[in-house]
């Protein structure tokens, strides 16, 4: 399902000119404030009781940072549980999708804000788990997409060839994306044994096995190499 609602109709005109260092500089701190604000990860999350948690670094070999890579358990009893109410958010701002990578569960439905002064075309290529293409829109208007589908979405803006970013969808709510460290925790997990996996855009998928115990920490560390 792939529903539209306009907050506002003023278009916004793209204008060839340079920037000033001090309109640089603006546009930099809105970036960094959109990229601390936004969630990377959206989901409902059941209580349970003595529920433990899956802590680790994730070390993302030749990359600039070890951020958004997503580690998550692949399977958790039958994998049936409800999406949030919650919206996810993947704005676009100073032409760049904020967050860049967003986990979350199957059936979130995700707001794609403009906030940029630049119209911009929501779309995924045929390869992704969810085809779509919201048009071109102006500042100021919001669309949203409900993510009913397993696996990575691709997004890509037909008026900007550089700006791309990832929606990553799972059956259950037990996923993390690590920070700029590396650093990721999944909390509320269920004691019992499971296979941990992640997912990077560019790095090869990798899997271990793992055992949570009631009231517990336990740790998994992850190296990622480059996809040959």
């Amino acid at each position: 399902m792939i529903a539209f609602s306009y907050s506002s109709l003023t278009w916004a005109q793209e204008e060839k000119k340079a920037l000033t260092a001090e309109e640089i500089a603006e546009a930099q701190k809105k970036l960094e404030e959109a990229q601390q604000k936004l969630k990377k990860t959206v989901k409902n999350l059941p209580k349970v009781e003595n529920a433990g948690s899956i802590t680790g670094v994730v070390t993302c070999q030749k990359m600039r940072n070890n951020a958004d890579a997503v580690v998550y358990i692949e399977k958790v009893g039958e994998n049936k549980f409800p999406p949030p109410a919650e919206h996810a958010v993947v704005d676009q701002l100073n032409l760049t999708y904020v967050p860049r990578v967003v986990a979350l569960q199957r059936g979130t439905v995700v707001d794609f804000p403009n906030s940029d002064a630049v119209r911009h075309n929501v779309f995924s290529p045929p390869t992704a788990a969810l085809q779509f293409n919201l048009g071109t829109y102006p500042t100021g208007v919001v669309k949203e997409v409900s993510f009913d589908v397993i696996g990575e979405t691709p997004l890509l803006c037909n008026v900007h060839a550089e700006m791309a970013g990832y929606v990553v969808s799972f059956d259950n709510p037990y996923f993390a994306v690590t920070d700029k460290d590396g650093n990721y925790t999944i909390e509320g997990v269920p004691p019992g044994n499971y296979v941990l996996k992640t997912w990077h855009e560019k790095l090869k998928e990798m899997s271990q096995d793992v055992t949570v115990e009631a009231g517990k920490a336990t740790t998994s560390n992850f190296e990622l190499k480059r996809r040959r």
